[in-house]
């Protein structure tokens, strides 16, 4: 009983050690951004729901602005609300803002304004930096039609929640145009919002609508000024009927298209800028947005239809749920791990089966937070996963520490009745053992490298293949051409000897044939030469890893680089000069490289910061000083070598292929677009290093290479 009461104890402790060490990382804000990731993975996960037949959008597209150009006129905008207008909806919101009259027709518009009651204006209430509070239009202030339409921007830039209201500066309550288009298309069924008896949730119809804290759901001390709740998508954009301001005007909606419906008007061209993150939006590549007025028309469908038909509102639990939620795991994660342990506290499983109930354990986990959140509840999912795994290796690193004292205590009494011959095989049969171990883990490690070179030897025989292959036609065209070039001199040499024989016209035209004879040799020579370039860089890629490492300076290879690049630079350009700076740390040890292959990648970053240079100084101003930095930073496990110029620098839309194969940014005839592709391969794939690019176009442009000290072999 004893013993048990003890074991148990043993897993009370790492439970409420790894809960509590987690709950304080949250409460810091730790888990903020990985609990949202989450969040949004839910709902792209999640089926899509039906189009709200309730909403329609009028969208101001590309093809509105070219035509009716930006600010849309009061004229076109008087037009547009005339005719929705007559289509009978309960409500209309415009998502524009129109604090400053755009004639013409400015007279016509605000003769709309006034006898449009159901049309409902916007204005920003919060506004900071160069985003200022904006009002709404004079005449729709003035007859109260006026909502807000902020939206609560998180941490990540992304929209998740929705204002009910908010209050301005002067702490006036303000509601927003979601909830305001709402509440007009409920009144017409009779449906009125009820403050209820605590005066903090809502009553509208069905639903039931309680405001966001600061710390509900993954949010941790986030702003939840004025009345917010979570914003539960319909899908991503486009889910709305949606008609373009050119239809309206032109009259190609059909008649009776909009009775009783809500209609949102507002821009939906991307050249606009008034677009949001949603959750909906992958950071990773070119993030999908969605326009304002959609964001809008989601906010009003979820308030509807929570109301008519019961819709689940997106919720989260108390601070005390949350808490319990995490302890929960945590204390399952330690469970796994002791019942790993036999009535003798001997490890029972192999490591792997605890790895795989602590597997199923986290799939539990991640199916009954998304089984939540599709019934409408936001519980945490990474806390919880971290205190299951934390308490598990926790667990099972006290008990292999157990395991360890109590083997200790065995050895010592066997010590104390065996032989010491036995004692000293006992020694020889755990130092076997941790050999085997050892190399096991090498035999790991080496298979990996062995696995690796082997692709990229692969690779490196096909295109030493593929260049093998082009080099005899082309050296046979190269040798060719030269050929050609000689027998056209002789022609030219025939021709001159025999002028008198031929009459001067077709003496001339045998000339200017010649002429262009030898010119298109001399191209085909030049781009022969070109390419056969490419082919000995080709071949050059294919070897990049048959060298052996040698402890090597660093420094060293730096300047012989730099040397080399100047002075080769100097043949073409005797007249440039620049102001190489470099700042080696002098306690750099030797790395362990493959000297020339580290030699050339170092010479191709020189090389081309000096091009670069070189072209600025050509074709910019005369003030232009060109300046070379090298820098060499001894980190510890790493060596970091930067390499900057203020030269051209590089386009952002070429960042992502200046390491391809054949790319270059030079210009046609320069260049053979493999140097950087070839440094990539020596510095990252050879030596496990990396290499950064931090650039303004124009400018500058800097390569951060880190490379480790040691690396796996």
């Amino acid at each position: 009983m004893l013993k048990q009461w003890k074991e148990w104890r043993e897993v009370a402790i790492a439970t409420f050690s790894v809960a509590g060490t987690v709950l304080l990382l949250q409460t810091i804000g730790v888990f903020q951004l990985l609990e949202l990731v989450a969040f949004d993975q839910f709902f792209r996960w999640r089926p899509l729901e039906a189009t709200d037949r309730r909403i329609i959008v009028v969208g101001i597209d590309e093809i509105d602005l070219q035509r009716f150009n930006w600010p849309i006129s009061d004229e076109v905008l008087a037009q547009a609300i005339q005719r929705i207008s007559q289509q009978q909806p309960r409500a209309i919101g415009l998502d524009i803002y129109r604090d400053l009259a755009v004639e013409p027709g400015t007279e016509d518009l605000e003769q709309v304004l006034r006898s449009t009651p159901n049309l409902i204006g916007i204005r920003k209430v919060v506004g900071s930096g160069p985003n200022t509070a904006t009002p709404a239009h004079s005449v729709l202030a003035d007859l109260q039609q006026v909502a807000a339409n902020d939206l609560p921007i998180d941490i990540d830039g992304k929209i998740r929640r929705s204002f009910l209201y908010l209050d301005d500066e002067a702490g006036d309550t303000v509601f927003s145009l979601g909830f305001k288009m709402a509440q007009i298309y409920l009144a017409a069924d009779g449906t009125e919002p009820e403050m209820l008896e605590d005066e903090i949730r809502i009553q509208l119809g069905k639903a039931t609508f309680a405001p966001l804290q600061a710390n509900d759901g993954g949010y941790v001390r986030t702003n939840d000024a004025g009345y917010q709740t979570l914003l539960n998508y319909r899908g991503p954009g486009k889910r709305f009927e949606t008609f373009s301001l050119s239809d309206i005007i032109d009259r190609r909606v059909e008649l009776g298209k909009m009775r009783d419906r809500i209609v949102l008007i507002g821009s939906t061209a991307e050249s606009l800028k008034d677009t949001f993150l949603t959750p909906y939006s992958n950071l990773l590549g070119s993030p999908d947005q969605m326009a304002g007025v959609e964001v809008h028309a989601n906010i009003v469908s979820q308030i509807t239809s929570a109301a008519l038909e019961g819709r689940l509102l997106m919720r989260t639990w108390p601070q005390w749920g949350e808490q319990t939620w995490v302890l929960f795991w945590s204390a399952l994660g330690a469970i796994i791990s002791w019942k790993w342990r036999s009535s003798r506290k001997l490890a029972q499983k192999s490591l792997g089966v605890k790895a795989l109930q602590v597997s199923l354990a986290s799939t539990l986990l991640l199916g009954t937070a998304y089984l939540a959140f599709l019934n409408g509840w936001w519980i945490p999912l990474v806390p919880p996963l971290i205190a299951l795994t934390g308490a598990a290796i926790a667990s099972t690193g006290y008990i292999l520490w157990d395991n360890l004292r109590l083997s200790y205590r065995q050895i010592e009494e066997y010590a104390r009745t065996l032989e010491i011959k036995v004692e000293q095989r006992t020694q020889e049969l755990q130092d076997k053992n941790q050999q085997l171990e050892q190399t096991l883990e090498q035999l790991k490690a080496a298979q990996t490298q062995i696995i690796a070179q082997e692709k990229l030897a692969s690779l490196g025989a096909l295109t030493a293949g593929v260049a093998h292959e082009i080099s005899n036609p082309l050296n046979f065209v190269n040798n060719f051409a030269e050929l050609s070039v000689d027998l056209t001199e002789e022609i030219s040499e025939v021709i001159s000897e025999q002028t008198a024989h031929l009459e001067g016209e077709v003496t001339e035209d045998l000339q200017a044939l010649l002429g262009d004879l030898k010119e298109g040799l001399g191209e085909i020579s030049q781009h022969g030469t070109r390419a056969a370039s490419i082919v000995r860089n080709m071949l050059k890629h294919a070897g990049a890893e048959s060298s052996n490492r040698f402890p090597t300076d660093i420094n060293d290879l730096l300047d012989e680089a730099i040397q080399l690049a100047y002075q080769s630079l100097h043949v073409n350009h005797p007249e440039f000069e620049a102001d190489i700076k470099t700042h080696y740390d002098p306690a750099l040890e030797p790395l362990n490289v493959v000297p020339q292959d580290i030699n050339r990648a170092f010479l191709n970053l020189v090389s081309n910061a000096c091009d670069a240079m070189a072209d600025k100084a050509t074709n910019g101003n005369a003030n232009f000083a060109p300046t070379l930095s090298v820098e060499t930073k001894d980190l510890g496990d790493r060596v970091r070598i930067s390499i900057r110029d203020n030269g051209k620098g590089i386009p952002q839309e070429d960042l992502d292929k200046i390491f391809n194969p054949f790319f270059t940014t030079k210009p046609a005839g320069e260049g053979t677009g493999l140097g950087l592709s070839l440094t990539h391969d020596i510095l990252v794939g050879q030596h496990q290093g990396s290499i950064d690019v931090d650039t303004i176009f124009g400018e500058y442009v800097e390569f951060i290479i880190h490379l480790p000290k040691q690396t796996v072999r």
